[in-house]
């Protein structure tokens, strides 16, 4: 974490350093330079906000409320956003269901932060002009979000290691891509601080599919049953 900290710190700092020196410079390089910068000051920013999170939530002070809450709204809003960040790389996110709705005892916001995390890295690994598609299903007893790229894939030794935190695959990765590694183990811990599970099977050169299971609300798992 030092590491990622310190990167971006000192290439801001060594940016603005070669700007201030030397002779007066067009205002296009001005602009390129504080564009720079406030692209490494965004990625400190989530960053701390990742430590953050994980900080409060090994220490218990992390608040999920819980309450009745549509799968279906939240991916809706999910892919729409998912679609605007895809654009960059002439991706596009689709939405499926297999089920009408799903109601889980959720926490919309830290919900949509989960499957933010998951599409972004679709958006990252994703081959240009991919697709992403998020599927939503009922089972008897839970809800189920499947969210599929057709990007580069995961080794299948790096697989057991995805959720650790900071663990990063590299193999074939785009060297632009950046990240501390630890979207996943956040995703990880709000989908069991929601009694779900999450899972992700890949193939290299073929893509990822990660699947979230969130139990279903009582009055809805009494309709699956019937």
């Amino acid at each position: 974490m030092s590491h990622e900290l310190r990167t971006p710190l000192t290439v801001i700092r060594g940016e603005a350093e070669v700007t201030l020196r030397g002779k007066e410079k067009p205002i296009s390089e001005y602009r390129t330079t504080l564009e720079r910068i406030v692209q490494l000051s965004n990625q400190l920013n989530k960053l701390v906000g990742d430590i953050l999170f994980l900080a409060r939530s090994e220490s218990g002070t992390l608040q999920i409320n819980l309450k009745p809450t549509s799968l279906s709204v939240i991916l809706d809003e999910v892919c729409q956003e998912t679609n605007i960040l895809a654009r960059s790389r002439s991706m596009s996110a689709t939405r499926e269901e297999a089920s009408h709705d799903a109601i889980v005892q959720g926490d919309p916001e830290r919900l949509k932060q989960l499957f933010m995390i998951l599409t972004d890295n679709a958006i990252k690994y994703g081959r240009p002009g991919g697709r992403i598609v998020m599927r939503l299903e009922n089972t008897n007893e839970a809800a189920r979000v499947t969210i599929t790229d057709d990007g580069l894939g995961i080794p299948e030794a790096d697989l057991p290691h995805v959720f650790k935190r900071a663990y990063r695959v590299w193999r074939g990765r785009p060297s632009a891509v950046g990240g501390a590694g630890l979207g996943l183990p956040i995703a990880k811990w709000i989908a069991e601080a929601h009694h779900g599970t999450i899972s992700i099977a890949s193939a290299l050169d073929r893509g990822t599919t990660v699947t979230v299971e969130c139990p279903l609300s009582g009055s809805q798992t009494s309709r699956a049953d019937r």
